[in-house]
């Protein structure tokens, strides 16, 4: 900063980084770059409990429906809610295992084949792995497919740590990479409302065409099957994320930018 006052060279300054010049191109594209993995974490990745409380909670009942001694409406509910939270905890350390080894698995990616490669196959495999996930989940022992969806979707995010400072110069890097990553996590907050819309108009579209004589099974039902369908539709933003890497630079073995 002192060298820049003799220089008048300007640090941290958002003028400079959003003004007219080559900064503002990156720090626009960065901020999407970080909005598709936001968005694809917060609003769908972290709803995985929801999934799996809602295939506990439709499992169990229709096994004690078929079973021959029937449970009592007590004895049901508790054992649904004690088995509900205990796989929502295995389910989250399944998830962040898996993000763990995506974290390094992506690093290494980056290193040896470039930053954008290790974007695209994450991306591809955030939003295929997403989509299997929440559309084939029908088991606890399908809690294996909650690894491989938070091995992708948490891979993005030591992409950003390599990345975005890598697309800056000196006196704008902490600036850029902070505009890049936190604006697009604050415009990333949309994502659960988007997908709390989405599952409550589908639902309410399902459950007006079931019979007035549907249980509650059936009804339960409805109301899973339009969950797995909204996560389909905002798992669409990791495909946003593989449009902004193509007009990004790759930065693997280049020098750090500076103007």
């Amino acid at each position: 900063k002192e060298a820049g006052k003799v220089t008048g060279v300007k640090f941290g300054s958002y003028v400079s980084l959003l003004g007219p010049g080559r900064w503002r191109k990156p720090a626009f594209l960065g901020m999407l770059l970080c909005i598709s993995g936001v968005i694809g974490l917060w609003g769908i990745g972290f709803f995985a409990p929801e999934l799996v409380g809602d295939v506990i909670a439709t499992s169990v009942r229709a096994e004690a429906l078929k079973g021959a001694e029937m449970l009592s409406p007590e004895q049901l509910e508790q054992r649904i809610s004690s088995q509900s939270a205990y796989y929502r905890g295995l389910n989250g350390i399944v998830q962040n295992i898996g993000a763990f080894l995506g974290m390094l698995a992506f690093t290494w990616l980056a290193q040896r084949s470039g930053r954008k490669p290790a974007f695209v196959v994450a991306f591809i495999g955030a939003f295929i792995a997403t989509n299997v996930y929440f559309q084939l989940f029908t088991s606890v022992s399908q809690i294996w497919m909650s690894g491989v969806m938070g091995f992708f979707q948490l891979a993005l995010f030591a992409g950003f740590a390599i990345y975005l400072p890598e697309l800056f110069p000196t006196r704008l890097r902490s600036t850029g990479t902070s505009f890049a990553y936190n604006v697009g996590r604050f415009l990333a907050a949309t994502g659960p409302f988007t997908l709390g819309m989405l599952q409550q108009n589908l639902g309410e579209t399902a459950m007006a065409r079931l019979p007035e004589t549907a249980n509650a099974a059936a009804k339960a039902a409805a109301k899973l099957d339009a969950f797995r369908e909204a996560t389909s539709w905002v798992s669409l933003v990791f495909i946003l994320g593989l449009v902004v890497v193509y007009f990004l630079p790759e930065t693997k073995g280049q020098p750090m930018p500076e103007d």
